[in-house]
């Protein structure tokens, strides 16, 4: 496994450990992270754990799983699998939705550049209209 790699790693299977401090170790201070679906830009580790603890109040049983790692120079692909139960309520550049108790999966894919250690840029890329039919939010 290269460092880059096992830099994205750490980032992502800290959501499933539900350790988002250990995720926070792998991010540049000025590090842009941008949510694609939502429209949002995320910098720094500060709002990474945020971020976490918005995913993880609406999916306290949510898991990330990694089923590919492509690396190309400073550049990583990650793809993974976000499933989980809404029973809190989930905080969204729409709004806020309270639980539905409806379980939601979904395949994601993260384009992230790592430099000197930390990933210092990335994107997600995901299909937020799936997880909203699933949870009940819009019509299927």
């Amino acid at each position: 496994m290269t460092e880059i790699e096992r830099i994205v790693r750490t980032f992502h299977e800290s959501w499933d450990l539900r350790d988002p401090d250990r995720g926070a170790t792998v991010i540049a201070e000025d590090c842009h992270f941008e949510d694609v679906a939502r429209g949002e830009v995320l910098s720094g580790p500060e709002a990474y754990k945020q971020d976490y603890r918005r995913w993880r109040d609406a999916f306290p049983d949510g898991e990330v799983k990694i089923t590919n790692v492509i690396v190309a120079g400073e550049w990583a692909v990650v793809e993974f699998v976000n499933r989980g139960t809404q029973t809190g309520t989930l905080q969204s550049s729409l709004g806020e939705f309270p639980p539905t108790g409806r379980a939601m999966e979904v395949r994601y894919c993260s384009v992230m550049k790592v430099k000197d250690g930390k990933v210092v840029e990335g994107r997600d890329y995901y299909d937020s209209a799936s997880i909203a039919k699933q949870l009940g939010l819009v019509g299927s």
